[in-house]
């Protein structure tokens, strides 16, 4: 497995990463349902943990608002931490989604470090980030800052946040993040346009979120909702183009993804041994020619609600 560097944190990590939410709580397209996809059983998580490891994946992604995904981190890297970086996510949002701020944001993210830890069964983790955090949380500092805290007690070895837009990864890199989690795919590649430049100007690791556009890059676009139907269109167009070059569509989408060097890593949010599979098998074979590159480059859209998962309907 292809190691690449996470930004300025000296840490080492995987090109290809495992994303865990799915492995906690209902996630993603699922034929004839609007909950999303269940979770599997606790011993198949681990084991997708333990294949995802032995074959040379070394970063998990995870946060307290996945369910019990922290949990089975935790049990998996039993006896297995070494093995592992760790990132983890705190929400700092009251009941009305409004940001916390001054004491109950500093309660809010020591709170959820020590629930963190214990139920990954760790010391420490070695990424600690801000859940979708928008500008009116990063605005002032003050919560990267209390991040910046949390580092010194040795409870994170690094900071940073995960973000939607462009507005707020560029404040979040202005106030001293050390890596950010964003979506970048064939449809969505605004982060390429400003923020992967600034981010490798300033030292900032790259992990891309959004791969697989929560399944509509792959077959499981055809059961997306009738609403959606605009993105199972834009799905078979994209399919029609790699197949005509023998790729499968998942790989093709995760092989686009890595074929750009200011990625630091892709996540890869699977739940079965066979898309885990899918993704170590391209991984494996790398970057994509550029005859299929830059068809894929010009597929790319730039509608919000069709980019954004949090306006689908959909868990």
């Amino acid at each position: 497995m292809e190691l690449r560097q996470l930004g300025r944190t000296g840490l080492q990590i995987s090109s290809l990463s495992l994303g865990t939410v799915g492995l906690g709580l209902n996630y993603g397209i699922a034929a004839g349902s609007t909950t999303g996809a269940p979770p599997p059983q606790r011993s198949e998580s681990v084991a997708l943990i333990h294949r995802a490891l032995d074959s040379g994946i070394n970063f998990l992604d995870t946060a307290r608002a996945y369910g019990d995904s922290e949990a089975v981190v935790g049990e998996a890297l039993r006896g297995r931490r070494e093995q592992a970086i760790v990132t983890t996510k705190v929400n700092c949002f009251d009941a009305q989604a409004k940001p916390l701020r001054g004491a109950a944001l500093r309660e809010r993210i020591h709170t959820s470090i020590r629930e963190s830890l214990k139920l990954l069964q760790t010391d420490y983790v070695d990424l600690l980030m801000l859940h979708s955090a928008p500008v009116e949380l990063l605005d002032g500092g003050e919560a990267l800052d209390m991040l910046a805290t949390v580092k010194a007690e040795g409870l994170t070895r690094s900071i940073g946040a995960s973000t939607y837009g462009s507005d707020a990864p560029r404040l979040a890199i202005e106030q001293g993040a050390e890596a950010l989690q964003v979506a970048y795919n064939v449809l969505d590649q605004r982060m390429a346009d400003e923020i992967f430049p600034l981010a490798q100007a300033r030292g900032v690791g790259m992990i891309v979120r959004s791969v697989y556009l929560k399944g509509v890059l792959t077959d499981r676009a055809e059961d997306l909702p009738d609403h959606l139907d605009a993105l199972r269109q834009l799905s078979r167009q994209y399919r029609q183009l790699t197949g005509q070059f023998g790729i499968d569509p998942a790989q093709a989408a995760l092989r686009f993804v890595l074929s750009n060097p200011d990625v630091s890593t892709a996540l890869v949010g699977v739940i079965r041994q066979h898309e885990l599979d899918v993704a170590l098998d391209a991984a494996a074979v790398g970057v994509l020619p550029d005859d299929l590159l830059q068809p894929l480059t010009a597929m790319r859209i730039e509608e919000e609600k069709l980019l954004n998962p949090g306006y689908w309907g959909i868990p």
